[in-house]
């Protein structure tokens, strides 16, 4: 028998399916901050630093609580290369993604992943096939990817972490719907506060828990619709598949459909979810938060190719994604540090 997610709320997709900028605006030499909802940082290694969201109706990225007031805003911010990120701030009893702001690097509904070095990369089993010239089994390309991060005065419900877009082209455009989605989160408050002795609550264990059910709003929410076969009402992430340790951590694997989705920019969602299971967003939750990270994000690709999961030729990693989504309440996100290459 499949184990069912048991969180008691939904922990929507991350950072997904927003409208990102595709013009930045020129480097930034002094300490800036950018509430619009279309404002963005150039960052090294053709990244960039984008206040996406979904709610902002404007052009300060608004939203409206369930009482119908209107709440407060997010932003981003740079100071140096070394301390840059965004703020939060969204009435509590919210529901369902408020704003997902992060660092994009390659595709993200826009055309900015040209000059992202080495994407898309291809996705196909290693070993599969043979290098022409030298006639040697040939190795998918790990994506190498390491944040350093730390999160302040944070209330409500967020995840942070990784978001992978898999297209079935290796010309994906802006208005290109991806086929699959892969995230990798590092941290959330599903997994509830530190101990005493610093130690975080697992991710799996949400006994005694007194959380609120956010996310049922499907116009805001990826995965809050409950009516995946074998999900339970509250398990945001999906479908449990399994436990799996990676690059040094646990990991529990769930599984849901982008027909969850429904925003202005993904109109043509709720028809994707068709062979090989296209359509699904694969979640990778850590069972202990962290807030530094060095990781492989192909092996997380590799795991689930291993599991007949994904097609084994014929899709690309086009673009990757870290940020948090914000479901609920207040907080400020600091990176220190951002590194991404594929090779």
């Amino acid at each position: 028998m499949k184990k069912k997610s048991t969180l008691k709320k939904p922990i929507c997709v991350l950072a997904t399916l927003t409208l990102t900028a595709s013009i930045l605006i020129p480097a930034t030499a002094m300490a800036e901050e950018n509430n619009t909802s279309n404002g963005s940082f150039p960052l090294s290694n053709s990244s960039y630093l984008a206040n996406t969201g979904w709610t902002g109706g404007g052009t300060n990225s608004m939203a409206t609580s369930a009482e119908g007031t209107t709440a407060s805003n997010q932003s981003i911010f740079y100071d140096n290369e070394t301390s840059y990120g965004y703020k939060w701030a969204y009435s509590d009893d919210m529901s369902g993604v408020q704003s997902s702001p992060g660092i994009s690097f390659g595709w993200n509904w826009s055309n900015g992943y040209q000059g992202a070095g080495n994407f898309p990369v291809e996705i196909f089993r290693d070993n599969d096939r043979r290098n022409q010239m030298s006639n040697h089994r040939t190795q998918m390309k790990n994506i190498d990817t390491s944040v350093s991060y730390s999160t302040s005065d944070v209330t409500g419900d967020y995840a942070t972490g990784y978001t992978m877009f898999v297209h079935n082209t290796q010309w994906a455009g802006a208005e290109t719907t991806p086929s699959y989605l892969i995230k990798v989160i590092t941290s959330t408050s599903a997994n509830g506060t530190e101990t005493a002795d610093g130690a975080s609550m697992d991710a799996s264990d949400t006994t005694n828990r007194d959380q609120p059910n956010v996310g049922d709003n499907t116009m805001n929410s990826g995965t809050a619709s409950g009516t995946m076969e074998g999900q339970t009402t509250n398990g945001g992430w999906g479908e449990w598949i399994d436990t799996v340790q990676l690059d040094g951590a646990s990991w529990n694997i769930y599984r849901s459909s982008m027909s969850d989705m429904t925003t202005s920019s993904m109109t043509n969602s709720i028809n994707i979810f068709g062979t090989n299971r296209e359509g699904s967003v694969y979640t990778f939750v850590r069972t202990e938060n962290t807030d530094m990270a060095s990781l492989n994000l192909s092996d997380f690709v590799r795991d689930l190719l291993g599991r007949n999961e994904l097609p084994t030729s014929g899709y690309y990693v086009s673009g990757v994604k870290f940020g948090t989504d914000v479901m609920s309440g207040s907080g400020k996100l600091t990176l220190s540090n951002w590194s991404i290459s594929a090779q």
